[in-house]
């Protein structure tokens, strides 16, 4: 008996310790770029929303630079056709001083919760630019 458990278990976790957790999808990486009237956006949540499944999501850097997530992990959007959101609205956090404010929506609604916006993510690398046109009336960056 103790013969056939230890290669059991030796199987088991190797079986267990190969596994990357990424699940049996197509992905494709994805960073890119959101500029509002030809200037970095910075701190504006990026996602893509293919037609069917989970969404992938980024933070933009103070230079408007993003990189997509899947679930949190560095896997990029799935293979296919995207709906394309950018939002301002967000709590933001001072790592310094652990202080919060809201930060309110400054794009309009064609870029967000009714998004004009499309993207079609490949195997391999992706790179995409957004270049907004338009603040939401009386906002202010």
């Amino acid at each position: 008996m103790k013969s056939v458990c230890i290669p059991l278990l030796f199987s088991l976790v190797v079986l267990l310790g190969c596994s990357s957790g990424k699940p049996d999808l197509d992905f494709g990486e994805v960073r890119g770029t959101v500029q509002l009237q030809g200037t970095p956006l910075p701190h504006a949540t990026v996602r893509f929303q293919p037609s069917s499944g989970r969404p992938s999501y980024g933070k933009t850097n103070e230079a408007g630079e993003f990189t997509l997530k899947f679930m949190g992990r560095e896997w990029g959007a799935l293979v296919g056709d995207h709906q394309v959101a950018i939002t301002t609205e967000d709590r933001i956090e001072d790592p310094t001083t652990g202080e919060a404010r809201w930060q309110k929506e400054i794009l309009p609604a064609r870029y967000n919760t009714e998004t004009t916006l499309t993207a079609t993510v490949e195997p391999g690398d992706n790179v995409f630019q957004f270049e907004l046109e338009e603040m939401k009336k009386g906002a202010r960056r």
